[in-house]
């Protein structure tokens, strides 16, 4: 699909058609395209932030009942973690470049020209809105259909893959800029031994970037490396 032109409206109708939603949800789907530099810089009546919340609310239903349902051995634990490995930032802006919603988001022309539909908060954001949209239009059961399908390799990849992804794209980051390697360090644990959180940093050139918490080493560096991401201004595909 070539970049998509024109108002939200226009942009959703070519969504709507190329996704195969009922087109009863394109008004809002117009609304879940809408990123809120538009509202800002353009005066739009709206933005996609009310339905990104509720979006993030029904994504995280459906994800935690697949992996309940997928693995009946696994611990809390286990599903928790795996649970944050597929919602997070990055796996859902990768989900969002499948869909090409980077070509259908409606941005402001200054967000636009900085590459803001390269964002991986801008692209989780969307596909969330997305999500939101697809529920209060056409129904819970329509909502969770779609994210089980658009979402299935994620549901079904490896537990040891979980976090790789955020974390590679932060390490392709600083070796581009002058090769040196993000390092990761937990730096307190908390709660009992079966409910543990730990506390990780992750330093670039020596210096503390960001700080992030998960239930496991693994959940806690990824959670790092996101809020680095978003610190540093990395963007999908991008080199320092």
């Amino acid at each position: 699909m070539p970049p998509v032109s024109g108002s939200a409206a226009e942009r959703a109708q070519q969504l709507v058609a190329k996704l195969g939603l009922d087109p009863a949800a394109t008004e809002l789907v117009a609304l879940a395209l809408t990123h809120p530099s538009r509202r800002h810089e353009s005066g739009e009546p709206g933005d996609n932030e009310r339905l990104e919340f509720l979006g993030d609310a029904i994504l995280g239903a459906v994800i935690s009942a697949a992996l309940y349902e997928a693995d009946s051995a696994a611990s809390e634990g286990d599903l928790s973690e795996r649970r944050a490995g597929i919602v997070s930032r990055q796996s859902l802006a990768e989900v969002a470049e499948r869909l090409k919603l980077d070509e259908a988001i409606y941005l402001s022309l200054g967000e636009s020209e900085r590459g803001g539909a390269r964002r991986p908060a801008a692209l989780a954001a969307v596909l969330e809105a997305l999500i939101g949209a697809i529920y209060l239009s056409l129904g819970f059961a329509a909502a969770a259909a779609f994210v089980q399908a658009q979402l299935a390799p994620e549901i079904a990849a490896p537990r040891a893959l979980l976090g790789k992804g955020i974390k590679t794209m932060l390490q392709e980051w600083t070796q581009a800029r002058n090769g040196s390697l993000p390092r990761y360090d937990i730096v307190a644990t908390s709660g009992p031994e079966h409910d543990r959180i730990y506390e990780c940093v992750v330093r670039v050139d020596g210096g503390e970037v960001a700080r992030g918490s998960g239930p496991s080493r693994r959940a806690a560096e990824a959670a790092a490396a996101e809020a680095a991401i978003d610190i540093l201004g990395v963007t999908a595909g991008a080199t320092a």
